[in-house]
C-alpha cells in the first residue's frame, strides 16, 4: 500500500483487490533499505501463473530486484510469450516469444528473443489452449472417464505370476477395478485451524484430485493389462510347443484335439496382441501415469503459487499434457495470507508426500527384485533339469550298448518322452525369460531405489530447513522434478 503515494491510485489498486477472485498474500515486506527480495517473490508467482505475461515496460534496465525488467528477462528465459507495452513511447505494442522463429533456438534472452507485432497472438493463444486434435490425442482425452466410470477388466496373468513365485498375494483388486488412491496431500486451507482461509481453493483442489485418482486408476488398469498380455503371449507360446509335442504321445485319434487346441492357442496369441494394440495399453499406462504424477505434485506445489505451467518444455508432450495443463489453470491460486503457520503445513504436506512415496518405492523396488530374482532362479532351474533330462537318457543309451538291453516298447515311449520333456521345459524357461527381459524388472528395481534415495534425502533436508516461503518452494519443485524425471525415463 505504501508505494501508491496517491491517494487515487491506492483506492484503484484497493477496488481491483476488492473485485479479486483469490488473493495471495505473500511474506515479506519492502524494507527502508530498498530490499526487493518480496518483489522478487510475486513476479515469480506471476510467472508460474501464467501462459502469456503482459507487460507494460519501459525497456530500462531495472532499477533493483524484482523490477519489471528482471521479471520480463526471466520470463524470455522460461519461454513464457510476452505482450510488451511501452510506455513511454507510441511504439507498436510488440510480441517476445521465441515461437515466431521456425528453428528451436534454444533458451534465449531480452536482447535475442523473436519479436513481432500482435498478428501471431491468435496461433500462440490456440496454441496454449486448443485441445489436442491427432487422432490419438483426441481418443485418450475422450476415454479419460467420467467420475466412477474407471475402465477395469480382469487381467489375472501378472498378477497370478507373483502369486506363483511368491512375490505377493493375490488381492480384491486384481479382479476389477482397483480402489482409487488416496487423497494426494491434505489441502493446507481445509486443515484445522484455517478458518481464516477461504474454501474456493479446496474445491478446486477436490477437482484435482479427483481427475488425479481416476489417472491413477487408469494407469493402474493399463499397466496390469499391458504386463499380463505378454505374460500370457510368452507363456501361450510356450504352451503351443508343448501341444505340439504331446503329439508324439497321445493316441491318433486325440491328435485332431491337439491340433484345435494348438490353433486356439495360437489365435488367442494374436487377439491379445491385437487387442493391445488397438487398446495401446502401453501408452495409455505410461500417459496416465505421467498425469497422475504431475496431478499429485500440482496439488502441493499449488498452494505456493506454482502451477508448473511449463512441465515438458524440453520434451515431447503426452498425450494428457493438455489435460494437466488444464487442471493447473483451473486451480490458480489459493486466497489466504501465506504466514508461518501456513508455510509449515505446507511442508507438513511435502513431509508425508515424501514419507509416502519412499515408502511406496522402497517396497516395490524390493518387490521387483525378488521377481527378477526368482524368475531368473526359476529359468535357470527349467535348463538345468532338461540338462539332468538329457543326461539320463544318454545313461541308458549307454547301459543298452552295453548288453543292458532295454524293451523296444519301453525304450520307443522313453525316447519320446525324453524329446517332449528336453523340448518342453526349454520352452517354459524360454517364456520365462522373455517375461523378464520385456519386464525389466531388474532395471525397474534400480530405478525405484535410487529414486526412493534420493526423495529420502530429500525429506531429511526438509525436516531441518529454516522455515521459509522460498526454501519451501525450491523443495517442492525438487520432489516435482525427482517424480517427473524418473517417469520420463
Amino acid at each position: 500500500m505504501r508505494d501508491f503515494a496517491d491517494a487515487g491510485e491506492r483506492s484503484n489498486f484497493c477496488r481491483l483487490l476488492a473485485a479479486s477472485r483469490s488473493v495471495f498474500e505473500l511474506p515479506g515486506t519492502r524494507g527502508s533499505n530498498g530490499d526487493g527480495v518480496a518483489y522478487e517473490r510475486a513476479g515469480r508467482v506471476t510467472l508460474a501463473q501464467s501462459d502469456v505475461l503482459l507487460a507494460v515496460w519501459d525497456g530500462k534496465a531495472p532499477r533493483g530486484p524484482g523490477g519489471t525488467g528482471q521479471v520480463v528477462a526471466e520470463a524470455v528465459t522460461q519461454g513464457l510469450p510476452v505482450i510488451l507495452i511501452d510506455p513511454a513511447t507510441t511504439a507498436e505494442v510488440q510480441l517476445l516469444w521465441d515461437g515466431l522463429t521456425e528453428h528451436d533456438l534454444g533458451q534465449q534472452s531480452v536482447d535475442t528473443v523473436a519479436r513481432g507485432d500482435l498478428s501471431a497472438l491468435p496461433r500462440l493463444l490456440a496454441a496454449l489452449v486448443a485441445r489436442p486434435d491427432g487422432a490419438g490425442d483426441r481418443r485418450a482425452l475422450e476415454s479419460f472417464p467420467l467420475p466412477g466410470r474407471s475402465r477395469g477388466g480382469v487381467s489375472l496373468a501378472y498378477p497370478l505370476l507373483q502369486v506363483l513365485v511368491g512375490v505377493r498375494g493375490l488381492r480384491r483388486s486384481n479382479f476389477g477395478v482397483p480402489a482409487a488412491a488416496a487423497p494426494i496431500v491434505p489441502v493446507a486451507s481445509s486443515t484445522a485451524g484455517a478458518g481464516s482461509w477461504a474454501s474456493a481453493f479446496d474445491d478446486r483442489i477436490d477437482t484435482l484430485t479427483a481427475r488425479f485418482a481416476r489417472a491413477d486408476v487408469e494407469a493402474v488398469v493399463n499397466a496390469r493389462a499391458f504386463r499380463s498380455s505378454y505374460v500370457s503371449n510368452f507363456l501361450l507360446a510356450a504352451l503351443a510347443v508343448i501341444l505340439s509335442l504331446c503329439g508324439l504321445l497321445v493316441p491318433t485319434q486325440f491328435k485332431p484335439a491337439l491340433v484345435v487346441l494348438e490353433f486356439l492357442t495360437i489365435a488367442s496369441i494374436l487377439l491379445i496382441t491385437r487387442a493391445g494394440t488397438r487398446q495401446d495399453w502401453h501408452g495409455r499406462w505410461l500417459d496416465h501415469r505421467e498425469l497422475a504424477e504431475r496431478l499429485r505434485c500440482l496439488a502441493l506445489s499449488a498452494q505456493l503459487g506454482d502451477l508448473n505451467l511449463r512441465a515438458n518444455r524440453d520434451a515431447a508432450s503426452t498425450r494428457l499434457d493438455w489435460l494437466a495443463k488444464a487442471t493447473a489453470r483451473e486451480t490458480g491460486l489459493p486466497s489466504l495470507v501465506a504466514d508461518c503457520s501456513y508455510v509449515e503445513e505446507v511442508r507438513d504436506d511435502l513431509r508425508r508426500l515424501l514419507n509416502d512415496q519412499v515408502a511406496y518405492l522402497t517396497a516395490n523396488s524390493r518387490r521387483m527384485n525378488l521377481l527378477e530374482h526368482r524368475l531368473h532362479l526359476i529359468g535357470t532351474a527349467l535348463f538345468a533339469a532338461t540338462a539332468v533330462v538329457c543326461v539320463t537318457v544318454l545313461l541308458f543309451v549307454g547301459m543298452e550298448s552295453f548288453g543292458g538291453a532295454l524293451d523296444d516298447e519301453f525304450g520307443s515311449a522313453l525316447t519320446k518322452a525324453a524329446i517332449v520333456i528336453s523340448a518342453a521345459l526349454p520352452a517354459i524357461g524360454s517364456a520365462i525369460y522373455g517375461i523378464r527381459m520385456q519386464g525389466d524388472f531388474g532395471r525397474w528395481s534400480a530405478r525405484d531405489a535410487a529414486l526412493a534415495e534420493r526423495l529420502s534425502a530429500l525429506r531429511h533436508v526438509v525436516d531441518p530447513d529454516q522455515l521459509s516461503f522460498d526454501t519451501l518452494k525450491l523443495r517442492v519443485a525438487r520432489a516435482t522434478q525427482l517424480r517427473t524425471t524418473e517417469l520420463a525415463e
